[in-house]
């Protein structure tokens, strides 16, 4: 992240405090994270595309890159991923012992799910990222929300956040985990962003912990 602007993690942070929508403007920063968007090493990135047509929608974020796994065989793969603003909620109050996922988190699953399976099989799009095989498509994830942004309703603290932990752990125990599906928090990635000086913050990659979660701050994954 050498070329990275010396003003970039204080203008994400911004546009994530934001009352209005900023899926688009956050979307800028990703070429800054991109490398923490693999699963696996990289040793080059290939092609980089955003809003990629198919016959199904326009994938929000797709990369592909030169990647090596731990026994050193190299191969290029293509990540597609799905965006949301910072401003949308990830599980709203469905009653008062379940939250359910927003219409936001439902529509980013449904696209990414569509796309997906649209591009795997699809020579020409393997053939633009240079994937020799259907194989080498995988999803990336849903990136959502943010940490202030986890509930959409009334609860006490305690009990917010332990619905919150459990209505995810189901959500990534039954489909995400089973399908290499991430999902993140944009605090995730204004936290890749943040200058060597500045203090450490928590980190918010969407990940249950093994902890039971205090009610005002969620330590969900490092991105040290």
């Amino acid at each position: 992240m050498s070329n990275m602007p010396e003003d970039t993690y204080n203008r994400l942070f911004q546009l994530i405090q934001s009352s209005e929508n900023k899926e688009l403007e956050c979307r800028e920063f990703l070429q800054y994270a991109k490398t923490n968007l693999v699963t696996e090493t990289v040793s080059k990135f290939v092609y980089v595309e955003k809003e990629h047509r198919g016959n199904s929608g326009d994938s929000d974020y797709i990369i592909s890159c030169n990647t090596s796994d731990e026994t050193g065989v190299e191969a290029v793969k293509a990540y597609i991923w799905e965006l949301k603003a910072p401003q949308c909620y990830i599980f709203e109050k469905d009653n008062e012992n379940r939250l359910r996922p927003t219409k936001e988190l439902f529509h980013a699953e449904n696209q990414l799910l569509h796309y997906f399976h649209e591009r795997k099989g699809c020579e020409q799009f393997r053939n633009e990222f240079g994937v020799t095989h259907s194989d080498n498509v995988h999803f990336g994830g849903i990136i959502i929300g943010c940490h202030a942004r986890r509930i959409k309703g009334e609860f006490e603290a305690d009990k917010g956040n332990k619905l919150f932990e459990k209505a995810l752990m189901i959500r990534k125990k039954y489909l995400y985990e089973p399908l290499h599906i991430r999902i993140i928090h944009w605090d995730y990635i204004l936290d890749l962003l943040k200058p060597p000086s500045a203090l450490t913050r928590t980190e918010v990659e969407v990940n249950i912990p093994s902890q039971v979660l205090d009610s005002n701050k969620i330590v969900l994954e490092s991105s040290t």
